[in-house]
């Protein structure tokens, strides 16, 4: 029986950490609560949301107002640069370390470990978009893991009580993606 997907996939360099958790964790907690700094990553994505549901209104106030348009963009603009250095500064180091090459679409997530993860398990999972450092802590339940021919396993994870908000940041970094990815073809 073939699979149909319902959302768009990329290939994404990505920050990634993961924690086995049980059923009953995955069913009734919050992923924030499994890691130290989810205030941190928690924060920016709610500072991406509220981007996200004032842009219409921001293209509004430009159609009607050049002026006052053009300093509302900036004074978002500047907001968005002192978030982004705060997460970077926030652990540059580590984050390196686990930049994982993943595929990913707002329904879940495909991406290569050196152990196993059994089917069926959940997974608490952190991902942090570089070079934004917009993050996203939530559960994930493994759906596939196979030894490949490289000798890790490549585990397929569909994501657990995703909310609506997290779909959109997926979604948004999904389209950031895809339009760099044209950009670039357009350079060559």
């Amino acid at each position: 029986m073939s699979e149909r997907r319902s959302f768009f996939r990329i290939d994404e360099s990505i920050a990634l950490e993961y924690k086995e958790v049980d059923e009953k964790t995955a069913n009734s907690s919050e992923p924030e609560t499994l890691y130290q700094d989810a205030a941190d990553i928690k924060l920016y994505a709610e500072l991406k949301k509220i981007d996200s549901d004032t842009a219409q209104l921001l293209y509004q106030i430009k159609d009607n107002n050049r002026a006052l348009g053009e300093y509302l963009h900036n004074i978002n603009r500047k907001i968005e640069l002192l978030t982004q250095r705060l997460m970077a500064e926030h652990k540059p180091a580590a984050l390196t370390r686990i930049t994982r090459q993943v595929n990913l679409s707002e329904g879940g997530i495909a991406f290569g470990c050196e152990k196993p993860i059994a089917q069926q398990s959940f997974i608490a999972m952190r991902l942090t978009f570089l070079p934004s450092y917009a993050g996203l802590i939530l559960f994930a339940k493994v759906i596939r893991c196979e030894l490949s021919s490289a000798g890790d396993y490549q585990i397929a994870a569909k994501f657990h009580r995703i909310n609506d908000s997290q779909q959109q940041l997926i979604g948004q970094q999904i389209m950031r993606a895809q339009m760099a990815e044209r950009r670039l073809k357009q350079q060559y």
